[in-house]
């Protein structure tokens, strides 16, 4: 049923409690001092032990053997501690100290009362066994997480961001953060998130850009059937879903002024009106987060002074990828690593000290984002990347032209909501990269892609692609 280790200097007491419970299924062992009682303790590694208070012929007593069983990590351990002659204080301080429980050894000893405690204590270990490994798995999961989607650099800029980062997880308070489109925003809200008391409660993300004026407080604070018209069953907002965790809200500077004032409400009230409902009160810390500059916003009076005041003052701001020095190379290694998992037979001939001199020579106004997207352009463009390549390729968006700025746009080809527009774009900007790769040979274009050469004229013709 279990282990269990004796500590008891009364030799013929310590027998008669390992036969009772040897004999309902226990595994037992003894010692009768503490030195040896330690040592067999960390081979033995019980569940639970029964310990004499008063050992006046060993070094520690039972309460400084707790002790040393209580200090050790990663070690669960319930404790029954035993006494006849133990002063009232003493007992006290073993149960505040973790003891699970006493039993008086003098008068008359009742079997099922002591077994009964034993069984009370194994349970009460089982559930700390259950919950030690449970948050073993979240601590994992969190390291997890954390290594998906790491913040790479090195630059001071970033050293401070991860200090902040560090520093306002452990914190309740609600966050900004602020940066230029690409620089990574939604990978700080994350990592906030994995790091914060929060996690493992619900993480919500909306995008306020997506939020339609007729819709967004339905969005954000919930409706009961019947709140409108189309209402035709109850609705949880994102306030409600996310009750006990984090709401992440980008793009904050998109939602218009009266939804701001709500969300101003909800934030020093801690409460929101559900639409059609009742208030209600809920527990939610919040991210948010803007590519705009809000003060001038708040100048142009499109954006709550009020609101923006009270975000202020926790504020965390992403410098721009041409302000972040070797981080530009360092990237680029991180994103090649990824890629290599997909395409496995790509060659990389790169000197990085090299490609660092090309990348510098481009603002990259997309931001890692935009980098991101040049790479993974490159693995598909490209069998073996080299110096050369990455210099071309970055020579070709410094011009404006080039697929590669294309790639980067793929955001806006997927928001192309009609299906027959989006294939025909695909098939358009397919075939410019295939004319490119192919130095506009057609011939070894046909036969790379497995089209008829009359095919690809024809649809050379129809996109109006010309030769590179």
């Amino acid at each position: 049923m279990g282990k269990i280790l004796i500590l008891d200097d009364n030799v013929k007491l310590a027998k008669f409690y390992a036969k009772v419970l040897e004999e309902n299924d226990y595994e037992v062992k003894m010692s009768h001092e503490s030195d040896t009682f330690l040592d067999e303790f960390q081979q033995f590694k019980p569940q639970v032990v029964l310990l004499d208070i008063l050992l006046p012929n060993s070094k520690l007593d039972g309460i400084g053997v707790l002790k040393k069983i209580l200090k050790k990590k990663n070690t669960i351990c319930e404790a029954i501690m035993l006494s006849g002659a133990a002063k009232r204080e003493q007992v006290a301080q073993a149960m505040k100290m973790g003891a699970f429980s006493f039993i008086e050894k003098t008068g008359e000893f009742s079997i099922d009362k002591f077994l009964n405690e034993v069984h009370q204590a194994f349970l009460l270990y089982q559930q700390e066994l259950n919950n030690y490994k449970l948050q073993q798995e979240k601590e994992n999961l969190r390291q997890e997480l954390i290594q998906s989607k790491p913040f790479v650099g090195e630059c001071d800029a970033i050293k401070r961001l991860r200090d902040k980062i560090e520093k306002y997880a452990k914190t309740d308070v609600d966050i900004l953060i602020v940066g230029e489109t690409g620089t990574g925003k939604e990978i700080v809200a994350h990592n906030l998130f994995w790091n914060s008391k929060q996690f493992g409660r619900p993480f919500i993300k909306r995008n306020a850009g997506e939020f339609t004026d007729t819709l967004v407080n339905s969005e954000l604070f919930g409706h009961k059937k019947g709140a409108f018209t189309g209402a035709f069953e109850d609705h949880k907002g994102c306030f409600e879903l996310a009750d006990g965790g984090v709401l992440f809200l980008d793009e904050i500077s998109n939602l218009n002024l009266d939804t701001q004032a709500k969300i101003l409400r909800a934030i020093e009230n801690r409460e929101i009106r559900i639409l059609g409902g009742r208030i209600k009160k809920v527990d939610v810390r919040l991210f948010f987060a803007s590519n705009k500059d809000l003060k001038a916003l708040v100048r142009q009076k499109k954006f709550r002074k009020d609101l923006f005041y009270r975000l202020d003052g926790n504020v965390i701001k992403l410098p721009p990828l041409k302000e972040r020095g070797n981080d530009i190379v360092l990237l680029m290694r991180y994103f090649f690593e990824k890629l290599l998992e997909k395409y496995n037979d790509r060659i990389i001939d790169v000197d990085f000290r090299i490609a660092q001199r090309s990348l510098e020579n481009y603002e990259w106004p997309g931001n890692v984002r935009e980098l991101e997207k040049f790479c993974e352009y490159l693995f598909v463009m490209y069998d073996k990347i080299t110096n050369e390549v990455i210099a071309n390729e970055v020579n070709s968006k410094k011009r404006g032209g080039g697929i590669a700025n294309e790639i980067a746009d793929f955001e806006q080809f997927l928001a192309l909501e009609n299906f027959n527009s989006a294939l025909e774009e695909f098939e358009r900007i397919y075939l410019k990269c295939q004319l490119e790769r192919n130095d506009n040979n057609i011939t070894n274009l046909s036969k790379n892609i497995g089209l008829d050469r009359s095919t690809v004229y024809k649809k050379i013709r129809k996109y109006n692609l010309k030769k590179l």
